[in-house]
């Protein structure tokens, strides 16, 4: 009997699991919210996108990750920003989801922003986007602010606050990290960014001075 190597084995096994990750078709895609526009991550089209109104929010059912934002929610100086996060189903895989600020060019090549996510595990993220290019300010880490459920039903306040020379983050009222204003993008758009495979519900989303 032929033996079958050990990296064929483990390629055939990390295989499906690649597969199952892969962004999802949406049903009733191809919609945005009057005002809303979108940029797709890979610069993909916005067939798997669904941004609806629902009550005084958004519900939002995506395939690939974007970027969501409308022309006029701008913010410079000392600010506040913030939303209530409502995640209805993960797909299957817990992903992030939460503002962007700072933004600007957002439909061409030098685009900008800083953008603050937490996901289902129990964990938030800091990064700027640069052209097509990211940074990690804070990588994923593990805050008991955060409302957790991995693969289900979850609800997080989050919030971001330009005051001072910094930036705050904040969830449920409680702050979970604090960064110096220059390192971060802060005057411009503010918007929603959300990782791919997700159905959210967006509420109370404002821009306070």
């Amino acid at each position: 009997m032929r033996s079958i190597p050990l990296t064929l084995v483990a390629l055939s096994l990390a295989l499906p699991a690649a597969a199952q990750d892969a962004d999802r078709t949406v049903s009733g895609g191809g919609q945005l919210a009057p005002g809303w526009m979108a940029r797709t991550d890979r610069g993909q089209n916005f067939d798997n996108i669904r941004l609806v109104e629902k009550g005084t929010g958004w519900d939002i059912t995506v395939g690939p990750g974007v970027t969501l934002y409308r022309e006029n929610d701008r913010a410079t100086g000392s600010y506040t920003i913030s939303a209530t996060i409502e995640q209805l189903s993960s797909k299957g895989h817990g992903h992030g989801t939460g503002l962007i600020f700072g933004g600007k060019d957002m439909q061409g090549a030098d685009q900008v922003y800083s953008y603050f996510l937490v996901r289902g595990d129990g964990s938030y993220i800091i990064k700027t986007r640069t052209g097509d290019d990211t940074a990690e300010i804070r990588g994923w880490t593990k805050s008991e602010a955060i409302n957790a459920s991995e693969l289900a039903h979850m609800t997080n306040e989050v919030a971001i606050r330009v005051a001072d020379g910094d930036v705050i983050f904040m969830v449920n009222g409680t702050e979970v990290d604090r960064v110096p204003a220059a390192d971060l993008y802060t005057d411009g758009i503010v918007g929603l960014r959300l990782n791919h495979n997700l159905d959210m519900h967006i509420d109370s989303f404002k821009i306070e001075n």
